[in-house]
């Protein structure tokens, strides 16, 4: 059996399956679970905070209607995009273009490392394949922009292809690194070289790490234009860019798939740098000991989000105190700035482990 295989058939012998189900049935069940009980409510959540932390900084009250304390406002919101009718037709190219868009962002799904006992793929190309599907997702948003026969949409889309080809080469450096150190890019091996201790983490076991992390983090966000590097999106001086043309549903799609890029990006970050799953070693001796596999699971998972959900948190709050950068900022930034020093990075990270193994 493969290793995809034997994490499946692992994972969901915790809940009671059938051992003789096709692995595809596994796989197909894993990550409507995924999408269903992770994705979702953690998109809902952290709408919800973003919305109320900007509320917060311009002192306004915020979401406060729709459910208690206004905590299914993202929800109303959601479900009054639904019912808009489209104010353009769309031709069978948009559409394309749209669902790629989709296929593309969600495909990540089946690679996210959610604790030890919840990795569908972990194999040395597990750190690389959200990379490389992230890239694809910028493909796909380029694509949506240049096919809407609009000036907003045809602008918007050559500024996601510069900004996606100026924020991936530093990116690329800075997982890298992080493979350098862990000496591996299985998610498996790149969690168990940190440990649970802050001082353990990747990104502030020696200052070379700690670069890679912060020009990590910042190229995510200039791939996926995540404010205030979202030029190419910009509501101002071009009207949406992409998004001018999207409404009701299409428009909801796209926007979801802003906000699971995002939360993808970080929680990939934490993995990383930030310790991932790590738990004390002595409660997960006790969990195993005990046999206490969903316990374990749960408590790992939960240990994860609330690191992806604080690293978020730091990067809207960042976000909504600075003005947003124009594109040509942005590229510049990122090939003069954060590619130089992903590449010492690089460099100081290798000496690093090789005095280390020596």
């Amino acid at each position: 059996m493969n290793t995809q295989g034997t994490w499946i058939v692992s994972w969901f012998d915790l809940v009671g399956l059938p051992k003789d189900l096709p692995h595809w049935v596994y796989t197909l069940v894993s990550l409507v679970c995924v999408y269903l009980f992770v994705v979702i409510p953690s998109a809902v959540l952290m709408s919800y905070l973003d919305r109320k932390l900007t509320a917060d900084l311009q002192a306004r009250i915020g979401p406060n209607r729709a459910g208690y304390a206004g905590v299914l406002q993202s929800i109303a919101d959601f479900l009054k995009l639904l019912q808009k009718e489209p104010q353009f037709k769309w031709g069978l190219r948009e559409n394309l273009w749209l669902v790629s868009h989709t296929m593309a962002l969600y495909s990540t799904l089946a690679v996210l490392p959610l604790g030890s006992l919840a990795l569908l793929v972990d194999t040395e190309m597990s750190a690389f394949l959200p990379f490389w599907a992230t890239l694809v997702l910028a493909l796909g948003t380029m694509l949506l922009g240049l096919t809407q026969a609009s000036v907003p949409g045809w602008f918007g889309g050559i500024r996601v292809a510069a900004q996606t080809l100026a924020g991936s080469f530093p990116a690329l450096i800075a997982l890298v690194c992080a493979g350098v150190r862990a000496g591996s890019f299985k998610w498996s091996s790149l969690v168990h070289s940190q440990s649970f201790a802050l001082w353990g983490w990747a990104a502030i076991s020696n200052p070379f790490q700690t670069v890679a992390f912060f020009v990590f983090i910042i190229s995510g966000l200039v791939i996926l234009a995540i404010p205030p590097l979202d030029g190419g999106l910009s509501q101002s001086d071009i009207h949406g860019g992409v998004s001018s043309y999207l409404h009701g549903r299409r428009l909801s799609l796209f926007q979801m798939g802003r906000l699971y890029g995002f939360f993808f990006w970080c929680l990939i970050t934490v993995v990383l740098f930030l310790g991932g799953w790590n738990l004390p070693e002595s409660l997960v001796s006790h969990l195993r000991e005990g046999e206490s596999w969903i316990m374990l699971s749960f408590l790992e998972l939960t240990c994860l989000l609330i690191k992806t959900f604080f690293l978020m948190l730091v990067v809207t709050w960042v976000a909504r105190v600075n003005t947003r950068v124009r594109v040509d900022q942005i590229t510049d930034f990122s090939w003069k700035v954060l590619s130089p020093f992903s590449l010492v990075a690089l460099m100081g990270a290798s000496l690093w482990a090789g005095w280390r193994a020596l």
